[in-house]
C-alpha cells in the first residue's frame, strides 16, 4: 500500500503494542476459518510465499540461463577447422592447403607431426623439414636437434635466434617495402631461376646464395626473399605469403614453392605450438615476464589509492552518548511496520492484525472480558449501536484483497469504533 494512500487511521490500527484480542468463534465464521487472532506468520498462503520467493530469485535465473545460453551456443557454433597461419588444413586466405594439396597430387607425401618429439621421428634420409616458427616456442637445444637429422630444411622468415642454431651462415637484414611488386631472381640458383620472379615483402636476409633482391625499410640495404646455404642444406623464405592460399598464384610464387618444398618424397610439415615448450624444473616467477615499467605503476597506483582513501574515506568523529532507555513514538513504530507490510505485499497480514486490534479495543470499550468470541463482541456492538448484526459482521470480517480496499477495511473499522465510543 502506498504511503500517501494511507490514512492515521491504518497507522492507529497497526499498533504494535501487544493486545489479547478475543477468541475468534470458528463455527460461527464462514468455512470455519479462524480468526484474524489467530493469524500465525505473515499471513500469507504457500503459493503467495512460493510467488514471493520466484520473484526474489528471478533475476539470478535469468542470469543462469543467459549464461547457460551462451555456453551451449559456444559450444554448438566452435568451429573445428584449422585456422592457424600456414597450415596445411587451414584454408582461409592465410592457410596453406592448396600448396599441401598440389604437391601431394605430385607424389609427395606430406607429414604433419602434432609434437617435436614426432617431428624428430618422422625425419630421415629423402625428407625435407619445413619450420614455422615465428612465436619461438623451440628453444635452442630444440632447434639443435633439427642440425643432427640427415634433412633438407626450409624456414619461414626465421628470426635471428634460429639463424644462428639453424644456419649460421645466413642473417637476417630487416623487413622489405610492403609495396605490391614482384622481384625477380638474380642468382644461379635452379629453384629461383625456375621460378622467374616472386612477390615482394616479409624479411630480407644475406647469404652464401642470395636470390630475389629487394631494398629494406630500415636502412635501404640490399636484402633477398630467398636465401640458401652454400651446399643448399637449409633455405630461407622470407615471404611467407609466397605459401599462403592467397599468395601461392602470383606471379612465379607456386613454382618457387613447389620446387624447394617438393624436392623430396616426404616432406615434414611442422608448426610448433604451445605443447612444445621445454619445461624446466624450476617454475616460471610471473613477475619475470611482465615489463620493467610495470613495477614503478604499480607503486604509484598503490600510492594514489592510499590518497584517494585519505581524502574520501569516510572519518568517525567522537562517540555520541544517549540516554537509555530511548523512547519511540507509537506512531513510528506504526508507520514503520505498515512500510514493511507495504514492501512485502501482506494485505491480508496487515488486514488480520487491523481486524485482531479493532475487537479487542470493542471488547474494553463494551466491557466485556478478554475471553470473549468474535461473536460475542458483534453481538454487544449491534446491541449498543442498534445497527444488524450481519451488517456489523459484514464490515469486520471483510477480507481486503489489494492496497485500495485496504484503507478503505482500516477507515470502516475507525468508524465502527467512533460510532461506539460516542454511545
Amino acid at each position: 500500500m502506498s504511503s500517501a494512500a494511507r490514512p492515521p487511521a491504518a497507522a492507529a490500527h497497526a499498533s504494535p503494542a501487544p493486545v489479547a484480542a478475543p477468541r475468534p468463534d470458528a463455527d460461527d465464521r464462514p468455512g470455519g476459518a479462524a480468526s484474524a487472532a489467530e493469524v500465525m506468520g505473515n499471513g500469507a498462503t504457500v503459493l503467495d510465499t512460493a510467488r514471493r520467493r520466484f520473484r526474489c530469485s528471478l533475476p539470478f535465473l535469468l542470469l543462469t540461463l543467459v549464461v547457460a545460453a551462451v555456453v551451449v551456443l559456444t559450444t554448438l557454433t566452435r568451429s573445428e577447422e584449422d585456422t592457424r597461419p600456414l597450415s596445411p588444413g587451414n584454408a582461409s586466405p592465410g592457410g596453406s592447403r592448396a600448396l599441401v594439396q598440389v604437391l601431394q597430387d605430385q607424389g609427395v607425401r606430406v607429414v604433419r607431426p602434432g609434437s617435436y618429439a614426432e617431428a624428430l621421428e618422422s625425419l630421415s634420409e629423402g625428407t625435407t623439414l619445413f619450420l614455422s616458427d615465428p612465436d619461438r616456442w623451440l628453444n635452442d637445444e630444440q632447434l639443435a636437434g633439427f642440425t643432427g637429422a640427415s634433412a633438407r630444411i626450409v624456414l619461414a622468415a626465421p628470426t635471428e635466434d634460429q639463424l644462428d642454431v639453424l644456419a649460421p651462415a645466413i642473417s637476417t637484414v630487416g623487413p622489405l617495402s610492403d609495396e605490391p611488386d614482384t622481384v625477380r631472381a638474380q642468382c644461379e640458383d635452379d629453384d629461383a631461376r625456375a621460378a622467374g620472379s616472386i612477390t615482394s615483402g616479409g624479411s630480407g636476409y644475406s647469404g652464401p646464395s642470395e636470390c630475389f633482391p629487394a631494398a629494406s625499410m630500415t636502412d635501404g640495404s640490399a636484402g633477398s626473399s630467398y636465401v640458401t646455404t652454400a651446399n643448399q642444406d637449409t633455405a630461407v623464405i622470407g615471404n611467407a605469403d609466397v605459401l599462403t592460399n592467397e599468395g601461392i598464384s602470383d606471379a612465379g610464387n607456386a613454382a618457387l614453392a613447389l620446387r624447394v618444398l617438393g624436392s623430396e618424397p616426404v616432406l615434414v610439415w611442422y608448426l610448433p605450438t604451445t605443447a612444445d615448450l621445454a619445461t624446466t624444473g624450476t617454475p616460471v616467477d610471473a613477475r619475470n615476464l611482465l615489463p620493467d615499467w610495470v613495477n614503478p605503476l604499480m607503486v604509484w597506483l598503490l600510492i594514489c589509492s592510499g590518497i584517494a582513501i585519505l581524502w574520501r574515506g569516510r572519518r568517525l568523529g567522537p562517540l555520541a552518548t544517549e540516554p537509555l532507555p530511548v523512547v519511540v513514538r507509537a506512531a513510528e513504530t506504526a508507520e514503520g511496520r505498515a512500510r514493511l507490510y507495504q514492501d512485502s505485499k501482506s494485505v491480508q497480514h496487515a488486514a488480520a492484525n487491523l481486524q485482531a486490534a479493532t475487537l479487542s479495543r470493542l471488547a474494553r470499550r463494551l466491557r466485556l472480558p478478554h475471553s470473549s468470541t468474535r461473536s460475542e463482541v458483534i453481538d454487544a456492538a449491534a446491541v449498543r449501536t442498534g445497527r444488524p448484526r450481519p451488517d456489523l459482521a459484514r464490515i469486520i470480517d471483510r477480507i481486503p484483497n489489494g492496497n485500495r480496499e485496504l484503507v478503505q477495511f482500516s477507515q470502516e473499522l475507525l468508524d465502527l469504533e467512533k460510532e461506539i465510543n460516542q454511545q
